[in-house]
């Protein structure tokens, strides 16, 4: 369901809450959607998660953000261009003018389909390297857990013993 903003109604009546009344609309929007048998949707946010950098004062892999650092630094580079190298063809008189015009319309048409497909790659790419962006700092917070956790069962194991 999509959030409308609390403030989307201005009222100046202090009878009435419009946050309230926001909230009421809502409870009725989901309560016939469920009547109805709508499926819940839930919608993605937008954008890449960006880098999250090497975490200050801590221990972490340098190994995996190397590449992750890498990885979001390229994600992106994979334009093709076109290279034409000299064809002794081109030199015949009359017919080289026309086998080079040939040859460069032939290498921009596969160009142009290769860069589409690159464009589809570099849209994976980003996804990707954004789930690894999330994923690094869910490492990082597990470490920390896992971390206190550690010296929680220390302090206590000198408690106990």
């Amino acid at each position: 369901m999509v959030d409308l903003p609390d403030d989307l109604i201005e009222i100046q009546d202090p009878e009435i809450d419009p946050t309230e009344i926001m909230e009421r609309i809502r409870r009725r929007i989901q309560l016939r959607r469920e009547q109805l048998g709508y499926p819940r949707q839930t919608f993605p946010t937008f954008g890449a998660a960006a880098y999250p950098g090497e975490p200050e004062g801590e221990e972490y892999d340098e190994d995996m953000y190397y590449h992750l650092r890498r990885a979001n630094a390229h994600y992106y580079e994979l334009g093709v261009e076109a290279l034409l190298v000299p064809s002794p063809w081109s030199r015949l008189p009359l017919l080289g003018r026309l086998w080079d015009r040939v040859r460069r319309e032939a290498h921009n048409l596969v160009l142009f389909y290769l860069n589409r497909l690159a464009q589809r790659q570099v849209t994976v790419n980003r996804h990707l390297v954004s789930t690894l962006n999330r994923m690094a700092v869910g490492i990082q917070e597990q470490r920390r857990r896992i971390q206190a956790l550690e010296e929680e069962v220390q302090r206590l194991q000198g408690e106990r013993g």
